[in-house]
């Protein structure tokens, strides 16, 4: 199969380029001929073995990025199947790894008179979902998402959760006691974690105001553009910026994440693969894969109250947050795309002989 990837980046930088790069190994472990259609390569991923092409982009002002990226996209041709990322367009299979923007704008923007560009966003994504033969989401929340905003037909949607790196992502009681120790606590004092980037739409007030709240210490873990400002208005709260998840979730025992809009929380799952249990808001489409009820919640109250619950589910709980992500290997997400992007090759070949 001679397939092409379409999007801005190629980098690992990005949980939908991190999805991006590990489809693109994976199908070239399994045979597949990659070509991968971008404007950028991290030096990092620049050996994985794909051919890569120029994606052409201008690079003077938001809205002349976007409609160039758009119009490159439309040409990439030449391959079986083509499966676009982003707001790309012309392609055989689209992932909607961000949802709808639409259903983004309503969540964290509401009541906004929205800008040109913001417009324009949302127009591009629809056409690109409504363009596409096959549209792949990460939750069913995300599709719901896409069939409110856009119209799409659900037949043409196809769920598929996320996956972890188990082995990356676990549990370390020797990195656990370690960090514990450098953060200032105790072995036993229960430890609420944030992990983001962009604090207001994930909702790190909501999660500050919880743990004074509960009366529990929180680390914040990810970057923000008014991360010193943060930093200056919550003395109280440890920001250690942007750092190795893995290396750091195993210290925490509750990841608490209020998000405003989340088609799939990764944190979230690595986070149960550390044996960390996570509590989030109704938004985040992660919560499908969450192994017990009461961990969800919208008001304060009910995120307190879901905090709680994670906090006397004990060893027991977190055990079975780590089975939940152990049987969610990355490497079943991205077998269950290429399926797809074989039935999509093996429809276009039923709709040309018609």
């Amino acid at each position: 199969m001679n397939v092409g990837l379409v999007h801005r980046r190629f980098t690992e930088h990005g949980g939908t380029e991190r999805f991006l790069v590990g489809l693109a190994r994976t199908l070239l472990e399994r045979g597949h001929m990659v070509h991968v259609h971008c404007n950028e390569i991290h030096p990092d991923v620049a050996s994985v073995g794909a051919t890569f092409h120029p994606l052409p982009m201008v690079k003077l002002g938001e809205t002349a990025k976007v409609l160039s990226l758009w119009n490159s996209s439309a040409r990439v041709s030449g391959h079986d199947v083509v499966l676009g990322f982003g707001r790309t367009i012309g392609h055989d299979v689209f992932r909607a790894g961000g949802g709808a923007h639409q259903a983004y704008v309503e969540a964290c923007r509401p009541g906004w008179r929205l800008s040109p560009f913001e417009r324009l966003q949302c127009q591009l994504d629809r056409r690109a979902v409504l363009s596409a033969r096959r549209v792949i989401t990460p939750s069913q929340r995300a599709g719901d998402d896409l069939v409110r905003c856009y119209g799409l037909d659900p037949a043409r949607l196809r769920v598929i959760h996320n996956g972890v790196d188990s082995e990356r992502f676990r549990p370390d009681e020797r990195r656990r006691a370690g960090l514990r120790a450098a953060w200032g606590f105790s072995a036993t004092e229960p430890v609420l974690g944030f992990l983001g980037t962009g604090f207001e739409r994930k909702g790190l007030e909501t999660a500050i105001r919880i743990a004074r709240t509960a009366e529990l210490p929180i680390v914040v873990f990810g970057d923000d553009h008014r991360l010193a400002r943060w930093r200056r208005r919550n003395p109280d709260v440890t920001f250690l910026g942007r750092v190795r998840s893995d290396e750091v979730l195993p210290g925490v025992d509750v990841m608490l994440l209020p998000t405003r809009y989340e088609p799939y929380g990764n944190a979230c799952l690595e986070a149960m693969a550390c044996g960390v249990v996570p509590v989030t808001t109704r938004c985040n489409g992660v919560s499908e894969v969450f192994p017990v009820d009461g961990l969800v919640g919208g008001t304060d109250d009910e995120l307190l109250a879901a905090v709680r619950n994670a906090l006397a589910g004990g060893d027991v709980l977190r055990a079975r947050c780590r089975d939940a992500a152990v049987a969610l290997p990355r490497e079943r997400a991205y077998e269950a795309v290429e399926q797809i992007l074989v039935e999509s090759i093996e429809q276009g070949g039923r709709e040309a002989r018609c």
